[in-house]
């Protein structure tokens, strides 16, 4: 089967990490796979960098033999930002849009990604946000091929931003948005413009909608998005990867102490200002476990990019170890960590958690979006309300006392995930749904046309 895949990149956190498993799974499993993204970031010769110049003004081409230039010089500050420029200039409607607040579509070549020589059976898209493709393409695009839409936040959904948290507009046709710098932000109050538009897309659209969690199904359900076929599919993970290991192997390969009860949080950026991660909820829980018990050998160990989560002093008890791509380095941390702090506002079913449960790192998360899906309270790890730092100290208190049942929570841990959340499960169950997909569109197609005939 011929699949193309469709994301933002093909190498990050979240969503870019399912997809870009998912092209290597489908390609194992002998299928012949493509990937388009708008920023390549691996060198796999099946991942495709959208060209946001093709058939887009007549000076495109200078724009982007400009943007190709600035690519090639070393990196400076605001060179991404320039890049853009040369992109909005390219198709000016992208500049209107912007100022106004309407969601960028202006990516012509979304229209043709068919009209290449290589012709997939079926499109596997993945996030469609990040200003790089034409959401109204998928009106066309859906009626020659069956297109599967995998949502991994709520965009799909809203007049803007990845998730609602509390917001209840996106029901009724937003508008009046209680925030417009909520990721993807956008500059003027065109909510409500925007969920029309979508609205509008989606009912000339022939999808099939996929989501990792029932909690997002059950948004989808309550949305304008009313898909021709839907399905929940849990992410996974690999198994040859993500697996119990040898802890103080692990600290001695990273250099960490063997006496710390070593509490780990990893984001692919670790910053105050996403509203969608909670780092002040997790350095609260911790800076609390700190004061309340002076004498246990705690090591906060933060693993993303980005600054120090809290105003206070540094702290040889809390380190940074800056952005870490290589997975196997990764599942190498989550050894040696005993617990996995996961806090966030709002969430739909994160790798992360699934990865440390599966090298039996016991998680405290809150229960927010999928993640009640993923842990099994006081069993399998620990939920606790959003924004409790208090409760999460409690939990975390709880662990660092009872080595036994941090034990015991570890093993049920890695139990429940490589029993039942593999990788090639999960590529398996999107290849048997693709293939009845292909076979009841065409079923539909060959009724059409016999009744045409009549």
């Amino acid at each position: 089967m011929n699949i193309l895949l469709i994301n933002t990149y093909d190498r990050a956190g979240g969503a870019e990490k399912v997809a870009f498993d998912l092209h290597q799974a489908y390609r194992k499993l002998g299928h012949d796979v493509r990937m388009l993204v708008r920023h390549k970031k691996t060198n796999d010769p099946h991942v495709i960098e959208a060209d946001p110049y093709a058939h887009t003004a007549p000076w495109g081409s200078v724009a982007a033999n400009i943007d190709t230039w600035i690519a090639d010089q070393q990196r400076f500050r605001g060179q991404y930002r320039v890049r853009d420029w040369m992109r909005r200039t390219a198709w000016p409607q992208r500049w209107i849009d912007g100022l106004n607040g309407t969601e960028d579509f202006g990516y012509p070549y979304s229209h043709h990604v068919l009209d290449e020589g290589w012709q997939p059976d079926v499109i596997h898209a993945h996030n469609l946000h990040g200003d790089y493709f034409d959401l109204r393409a998928l009106a066309t695009l859906s009626r020659r091929v069956p297109v599967i839409w995998t949502l991994h936040d709520t965009w799909a959904m809203t007049g803007h931003c990845a998730y609602f948290i509390d917001c209840t507009r996106w029901e009724t046709g937003c508008g009046q948005c209680p925030d417009l710098q909520r990721a993807p932000a956008i500059r003027r109050d065109q909510t409500a413009e925007n969920w029309q538009r979508k609205q509008a897309i989606y009912a000339q659209s022939h999808l099939a909608i996929a989501t990792p969690s029932h909690w997002l199904m059950h948004v989808v359900e309550r949305s304008m998005l009313q898909p021709w076929q839907r399905q929940v599919i849990p992410n996974g993970i690999d198994p040859t990867i993500y697996t119990p290991g040898d802890q103080q192997a692990a600290r001695a390969a990273l250099g960490l102490s063997q006496d710390a009860f070593i509490c780990m949080f990893i984001a692919n950026s670790i910053s105050t200002t996403n509203i969608y991660k909670d780092v002040t909820t997790v350095d609260r829980a911790v800076r609390q476990v700190m004061q309340k018990i002076p004498d246990a050998p705690l090591l906060f160990l933060c693993v993303g990019s980005g600054g120090t989560p809290s105003n206070e002093p540094a702290d040889d008890r809390v380190r940074y170890t800056g952005y870490v791509s290589d997975p196997v380095q990764v599942a190498l941390h989550y050894r040696a960590a005993d617990v996995l702090l996961h806090a966030a506002n709002a969430e739909n079913y994160p790798c992360v958690v699934l990865e440390a449960m599966a090298c039996g790192t016991p998680v405290i998360a809150t229960a927010v979006g999928g993640i009640p899906e993923q842990i099994t309270d006081g069993q399998t790890g620990f939920l606790v309300p959003r924004g409790d730092g208090d409760a999460m100290a409690q939990r975390l208190i709880q662990l660092l006392e009872g080595r036994e049942m941090l034990h015991t929570i570890s093993t049920a841990a890695a139990q429940k995930i490589t029993s039942a959340q593999h990788l090639e499960q999960q590529a398996q169950t999107y290849i048997s749904w693709f293939e009845q997909l292909r076979a009841e569109d065409s079923s539909m197609a060959t009724k059409a046309l016999s009744a045409g005939r009549r």
